[in-house]
Parts: structure tokens; sequence; C-alpha cells
């Protein structure tokens, strides 16, 4: 049997928790570790970085995780490769921000920092999105962290037009479904990317790989494996890029689709 490499997004794909669901169904759980057993390479392919996955993601023990919307990729708990956001134009983001009094999150590899901890927008984002609490801190300074990705919470369209006219030729700002919170990630790294990054560290090959996405910012991944799959759940626009479409989040597409290749 040829070893495949099946990249898996999170939010909407594993699990969803703007409604409610904190853990991947059973089904998916058993999937995936039936997928490793038959020989193959399980990784993550997530806009969320590192510290914002939880314990439910990570005790699946994935070979790999491509996090930070590809700007971060890790094989085998290895850093294998890091796109930093430049010093300058993170200084000039928190400016930005602070003057536009926006509560915001700089995401790095171990730790994310955020603005403040204790106003209602920071609190809102990580309960809402189960970010394990021990991996997040407000009591940081500029000069000494790294960030690959932000966030930011804006909840109306005059501060975010601001944003974009001032950050827009360096990032995109993608809005979090269910929420008034945004990623801001890199114009010029996508999942895709991550995956490539990861295939040439592996020396697997493209053809050999399948990806699992169902958001706005899985369409790169999705048309650049070798066969993408989208949810039922998935948005229109990324179906109509997908090789296959699946059951929805809720209703065992993962272990479904991973059937229906003989995945498993």
């Amino acid at each position: 049997m040829i070893k495949k490499v099946v990249f898996f997004d999170v939010d909407g794909t594993l699990l969803e928790y703007i409604k409610g669901m904190t853990s991947p169904l059973q089904s998916t759980i058993d999937a995936i570790k039936k997928l490793k057993d038959n020989g193959h390479v399980v990784v993550i392919a997530t806009g969320r970085p590192r510290p914002f996955l939880p314990k439910e993601i990570l005790s699946m023990d994935f070979h790999g995780y491509i996090t930070a919307n590809g700007a971060v990729v890790e094989r085998d708990k290895a850093l294998i490769y890091s796109k930093k956001i430049e010093k300058g134009i993170l200084k000039k983001a928190v400016e930005l921000f602070k003057k536009e009094k926006i509560v915001y999150f700089l995401e790095g590899y171990q730790k994310a920092y955020f603005s403040s901890l204790e106003s209602q927008e920071a609190r809102d984002f990580y309960e809402v999105f189960g970010v394990p609490r021990e991996n997040i801190t407000d009591e940081w300074k500029l000069e000494d962290i790294e960030a690959n990705k932000m966030v930011v919470t804006i909840r109306d369209k005059d501060t975010l037009q601001r944003c974009v006219e001032i950050l827009g030729n360096d990032f995109i700002f993608m809005k979090h479904p269910g929420a008034y919170s945004y990623d801001v990630y890199f114009k010029d790294c996508s999942k895709a990317d991550g995956i490539r990054e990861f295939l040439n560290y592996t020396g697997l090959d493209m053809k050999d790989t399948y990806a699992f996405g169902d958001g706005q910012n899985d369409i790169e991944m999705i048309q650049t494996v070798g066969t993408g799959v989208a949810m039922g759940n998935a948005k229109e626009e990324l179906k109509s890029h997908a090789d296959y479409v699946t059951d929805d989040v809720f209703s065992h597409g993962i272990a479904n689709a991973l059937k229906h290749f003989k995945l498993i």
C-alpha cells in the first residue's frame, strides 16, 4: 500500500465549537486511529496557532501540525518551518489596534499574547473556542515576543475598513463564523504553503495527499492536494473546488469519506 498523507482542518471539520461540538465524534477519533494503524500520515492543518489547539485534538496524536494558517509547520513535535511577522510590521499593527481601542491577540508558536485577558471580548473568544487558558497571557513586552498571526475583535465596519486600509497589503482579515473576531493572517501564506513545507521535509509526494476542510481559508489547500474533500457543512465556494463532498461534521463526514476512499 502506498503511504498517503491526510490533512485535517479543525473548526468545522473535526469539531465545531461555535455550535457546541467541543470534541470530535467517536467515529472520527476511531477513523483517524485506523488511518494511522494502516500506515498513513495524519496532519492537522488549521488557522489556529499551536497554543489554541484543545486537548481533544492534541490527544489524537497527529504526526504533524500545520498551524497559524500555514505559517508554522511541525513534524513529530519538531518545528520545521516558522514564518514570523516582521517586528516593524508587528509594531505598526499593535499601534493601530491601540489607537482604534481594539482587543487583539498576537499568536506565537508556544504562547498567545492578549492585549487584555479581563476584557469581555477576550473572555468570549477563549471560552467560545476552547482555548487552553495556560497558553495565553497578557503580561508581555512587544520586544520580547514573536508572532506568526494575529486576531482582532471588531464590531463595526468602519473600524475594520481602517485596519484593512493600513494592514491590507500584508494581511487578510477573515471573520470567524458566528463571532465578531477576525483572523489576521499573511496574504502570501496559506495552508497549501504549509503543506508544501511539510512534504518537502518528509519527502512525500503531493499526488498521495488528501485534505479535509470547510472554510474559505481551506480553498488553496483543497485545490493543491491530490484529493480535496469538502465537509457537507462547507461553504459552497469550497465545495466547488473539492474533488469530493462528504457528510457534515455532525454526521460522520470524516469516517464516511475515509471509507469511501478505502483508506480505512
